[in-house]
């Protein structure tokens, strides 16, 4: 029995609909690569909210008291390796967070894990070192998620009678919720940290084909949500 061959135009009617099923499958992976990043960064801010309500670090009698504010950082790793983020709080009014430490370091919920890295440190470290085998795979933005570059974007705060703009690397929260910048230095208790603008925080992918996003954190109130998808 002789065998049907396809003809020319099959032939290229199949290469077409391969080609819109691969774009397809390569639209629906990027957006959810991008949706991942949007809910895990999201819950992270609002994580680092709770902890400032519920796990109150500050001693008003010390000068020094907004350094302990709950806060999420997001640095450069050493030698350009990547970005990734830390939740912490500095309890001890010793300038900054003192590593892992119970006191001073939030805990991944999804795995039980510290989120926590350091600058100092390369992000492409070993799986096999002890250090990396306590801290959660999702600090890390860019292995994680392709995110390269993070932008705070009209965080302003009120110094002195004046609005200036802090669009540093963290946002934090005080025990009443509400958003904090420039609490590294306190030196006496006032409330000129605090935002009185709306802080837009932007997260860019590796990947030109997918849209950055952005996340705004309300001055006051410190409710957080996802500009593109407000009701997210």
């Amino acid at each position: 029995m002789k065998r049907k061959a396809f003809s020319l135009i099959e032939l290229l009617l199949a290469i077409v609909v391969l080609g819109i099923l691969a774009t397809y499958s390569t639209q629906m992976l990027n957006r959810d690569t991008r949706t991942e990043a949007m809910n895990h960064i999201l819950a992270m801010i609002r994580y680092t909210q709770n902890l400032a309500l519920h796990d109150k670090k500050h001693d008003r009698n010390n000068a020094y008291w907004q350094r302990s504010f709950w806060r999420i950082e997001f640095w450069g790793c050493r030698n350009g390796t990547g970005l990734y983020y830390k939740i912490g709080t500095d309890a001890d009014y010793s300038g900054g967070t003192d590593g892992i430490s119970e006191d001073e370091v939030a805990i991944d919920p999804s795995n039980g894990k510290y989120l926590y890295w350091t600058g100092l440190t390369e992000c492409l470290k070993s799986t096999d070192d002890p250090l990396k085998q306590d801290v959660s795979p999702n600090v890390f933005l860019t292995q994680r998620y392709g995110i390269d570059r993070v932008e705070f974007i009209d965080c302003d705060i009120q110094k002195d009678g004046s609005r200036i703009s802090d669009d540093g690397h963290h946002i934090g929260f005080d025990n009443f919720g509400r958003p904090i910048k420039a609490n590294y230095s306190t030196t006496a208790p006032d409330y000129s940290g605090h935002m009185v603008g709306d802080c837009k925080i932007k997260f860019s992918f590796t990947d030109s084909s997918i849209d950055p996003f952005t996340i705004v954190v309300k001055a006051e109130s410190g409710y957080a949500y996802i500009k593109e998808k407000p009701n997210l």
